[in-house]
């Protein structure tokens, strides 16, 4: 399969990430993806679907405790609706599906479990204790991401990989999202977390990406909590088979501590195989 390479850097940047067209979302050049210049990143797909769900209308507060994103078709660099639903309500517990769908097509689906919040009881809380990963000092975009996958998504944050993954160890990464993801909104903790967590599937994959490709056509993100700062930093193992197929595991944490897990399936393939 032959994977065209990003297009040309633009002479101005966006200012978000995708604008509003009535109720279409149009994308920008910071939408684009790694792998083709024509479908969008991941992340800003389960940051849109993140963005529907925290919109649907809850009994009592409630917040997400797991999404689960089916990304099976890729989505064009083209206008697209997001639409959500709850499919199952209750005053605990709450079904969300939600989908991103153009040309009367569905492309993308996704299901959110949200869970009633109750008045804080520190008796029942029970830390992870996993220390921070250290925030690489210098830059904080990192020239070698931006040259690999530049224009794309990568561009609209900072960016910064504190260590490598190898075939023995873990990579880190630490990331922020500079401009919001739909212009003039305010990009809330949870779409944040959404938007970043697609990283999951790069920060721990070790392969050469000068040679190989690798696309995770799923994702699902547990939040024990949401991020309460704009840095977010990733922790991530991955494993792949001879035949292609992978996965990664990652720890998502804020300057306090771990606040998510995410688990991605990998599909890997040779550069113009």
């Amino acid at each position: 399969m032959s994977h065209p390479e990003p297009t040309a850097e633009p002479a101005a940047e966006p200012t978000a990430i995708f604008r509003r067209e009535g109720a279409l979302l149009v994308p920008s050049l910071f939408a684009q993806g790694p792998w083709n210049p024509e479908h969008l990143h991941g992340g800003p797909i389960c940051g849109v679907l993140a963005r529907a769900i925290e919109a649907c209308e809850s009994p009592v507060p409630m917040r997400v405790a797991r999404m689960s994103v089916e990304l099976t078709r890729a989505v064009p660099m083209a206008p697209f609706a997001v639409h959500a639903k709850v499919t199952r309500a209750g005053r605990r517990i709450q079904q969300i599906d939600a989908r991103i769908e153009a040309g009367g097509t569905t492309l993308v689906r996704a299901t959110a479990l949200r869970v009633r919040v109750a008045r804080a009881d520190g008796a029942i809380a029970v830390a992870f204790g996993e220390p921070v990963p250290e925030r690489a000092p210098g830059p904080a975009r990192d020239p070698e991401m931006i040259r690999l996958f530049s224009p794309g998504f990568i561009r609209s944050l900072d960016f910064m990989r504190t260590r490598l993954a190898t075939r023995e160890h873990e990579g880190v990464t630490w990331t922020r999202m500079r401009v919001p993801l739909v212009d003039d909104e305010p990009v809330t903790p949870l779409v944040r977390l959404a938007t970043i967590c697609d990283f999951a599937s790069g920060t721990g994959n070790p392969i050469d990406f000068a040679r190989f490709t690798s696309i995770n056509p799923d994702l699902s993100l547990h939040v024990l909590r949401e991020p309460r700062g704009e840095w977010i930093g990733i922790t991530a193992k991955s494993g792949i088979e001879a035949d292609g197929i992978g996965q990664s595991s990652a720890t998502l944490f804020d300057d306090e501590g771990p606040i998510a897990r995410a688990l991605v399936s990998l599909l890997v393939e040779r550069r113009g195989g």
